[in-house]
């Protein structure tokens, strides 16, 4: 090969290695392409390690052309990083070894040759050339090991030696490509570790929603494989790549970031009021209370100095407290029982109001209403324990999520995390915030979150507006906002059908759900 062809190959092969960001299929195209050079029937390929060398990946066109049985399965496994190996000693000198026999090296030389891999497979190890892979800091992080160099007529020969120069300009570059993946990867480490972290200390912000985010990452990226598996019927044409998986993951655990925003007495609501709120009436009925007896008191002691003599008027006196105490007593049970009902019904609102105009005279003789507007106001509400406003407040964390993750510079490949995460909550009728979308307005990876999103929040531990929902009921409500056509009827009935909804074992310990 002139000296044109081969910087030519060097250049196509530098381009090839720049855009290589999987570190296992790098090492591979690494060696693959110097063995080509150099006309090697086999290679290996070793990656520093603090004090030892990794040995990662290895190439032997002999023993795959005997067949799988007899080929011994590698398993990349570390070395002792010392001189007494060759690839140690390249490593530990950062010099070039040109070997012409493994089986023929000096006993002055500070290395030798193990032959165990040899006989083990019924190989012939003879001609090698180890160069060392330094990167644009001329630190060392790997050894280039070529075996055997294959003539024109398939002989076993020496390394001719105007081929170290070409595999150390290969392998400088490869250094290069490698410090380039390791540094991407650790930057993807970080940035997933500071997603994880974030989200996960959202949720902490309450006991009730603590790991929601990882759940609902799994449950959605669940879903999306088993969508990748459907060969027929809906999904057939349906396929969704590593890249959108991490995609749709980053969205799930970011999906609720907003809730940073949120006040967190709305967040943590239990009941339609606080338990202060509630010991508060309880005090305030416990004085009326006592002033409607004193009165009644009073009432009886006027008559009875008057002189009149009416037996049956005082017994009339004393049942009517006694209503009145009772009435009272079983005022304050409805007040506490519809406090934390999920539902009220038209009935109780009806009695709620009755209560609510009554009046009765304080310490100072000023007159007031049994409740205040603050807690007619909320005990009045029907469904859940929020009111209007807080409901408001609540959904205002999509918002808050949208101008969080519209700020971050999201690389090309998440570039979606902002608009998927903004329309997990939208339903397919327009019924859904923030902005009402509709129909095909709504991406499909924001359908899927929102029906796993439901799904965890109905059936997670207890929620501080109600206890946790049983699994049959759970997918009921899944089913009947379907019919609603709030959720997706097609994803939501594979979800159920699939019973995508069972733990998976393997991700018991995979935070991201990928």
């Amino acid at each position: 090969m002139d000296l044109r062809k081969q910087i030519e190959r060097l250049n196509k092969i530098g381009i090839a290695l720049s855009s290589e960001t999987n570190l296992r299929a790098l090492l591979e195209l690494i060696l693959r392409e110097a063995r080509g050079f150099t006309d090697s029937d086999a290679g290996s390929l070793y990656i520093k390690e603090e004090d030892k060398l990794s040995f990662e990946v290895t190439q032997n066109d002999t023993l795959d052309s005997r067949g799988g049985r007899d080929k011994e399965v590698f398993k990349p496994f570390p070395l002792p990083m010392t001189k007494k190996s060759i690839a140690g000693y390249v490593a530990k000198t950062g010099k070039i070894l040109n070997i012409e026999d493994v089986y023929e090296i000096p006993a002055t030389e500070e290395y030798s040759f193990y032959p165990n891999f040899d006989k083990r497979n019924n190989y012939r190890t003879k001609s090698m050339l180890l160069v060392p892979m330094m990167d644009h800091e001329e630190e060392i992080i790997g050894v280039l090991q070529l075996i055997n160099s294959i003539s024109k007529s398939g002989q076993v020969i020496s390394f001719d030696k105007e081929y170290e120069d070409l595999v150390s300009s290969l392998a400088s570059q490869a250094a290069v490509a490698i410090r380039n993946v390791r540094l991407i990867d650790e930057i993807k480490k970080l940035f997933e570790s500071l997603v994880h972290y974030s989200a996960s200390a959202i949720d902490a912000r309450s006991p009730h929603t603590a790991g929601h985010s990882r759940r609902v990452s799994q449950l959605a990226v669940r879903v999306a494989r088993a969508i990748n598996n459907q060969n027929n019927g809906h999904f057939a044409d349906v396929f969704f790549s590593e890249a959108e998986l991490e995609e749709l993951s980053y969205t799930a655990w970011l999906h609720d970031i907003g809730k940073i925003g949120v006040r967190e007495f709305v967040l943590e609501k239990a009941n339609k009021l606080s338990d202060d709120r509630i010991d508060s009436i309880v005090n305030r009925f416990a004085l009326i209370k006592s002033g409607i007896e004193k009165r009644f008191m009073e009432k009886k002691t006027r008559f009875i100095e008057s002189g009149k003599k009416d037996e049956k008027y005082l017994k009339e006196i004393e049942e009517e407290m006694k209503r009145d105490m009772k009435g009272f007593d079983e005022d304050i049970e409805f007040l506490i029982r519809i406090n934390k009902a999920n539902f009220t019904s038209d009935e109780d609102i009806k009695r709620l109001d009755n209560i609510s105009k009554k009046r009765y005279l304080n310490s100072s003789d000023k007159e007031e209403y049994y409740l205040t507007e603050f807690e007619y106001k909320n005990l009045s509400v029907r469904k859940g324990n929020l009111t209007p406003e807080e409901y408001k407040i609540i959904q205002s964390h999509v918002m808050y999520t949208i101008n969080i993750l519209n700020n971050i510079p999201f690389p090309k490949n998440l570039r979606n995390v902002p608009l998927f995460a903004a329309a997990h909550h939208e339903m397919l009728n327009g019924t859904g915030y923030p902005r009402g979308l509709k129909g095909k307005e709504i991406p499909r990876q924001a359908r899927i979150l929102c029906i796993v999103d439901i799904f965890d929040a109905l059936t997670a531990g207890d929620r501080p507006y109600r206890p946790s929902i049983p699994l049959d009921k759970a997918l009921g409500i899944l089913r009947a906002e379907a019919k609603d056509n709030r959720l997706d009827t097609i994803i939501v009935e594979f979800f159920i059908s699939e019973r995508l909804y069972e733990d998976d074992e393997d991700e018991v310990h995979n935070d991201q759900g990928l």
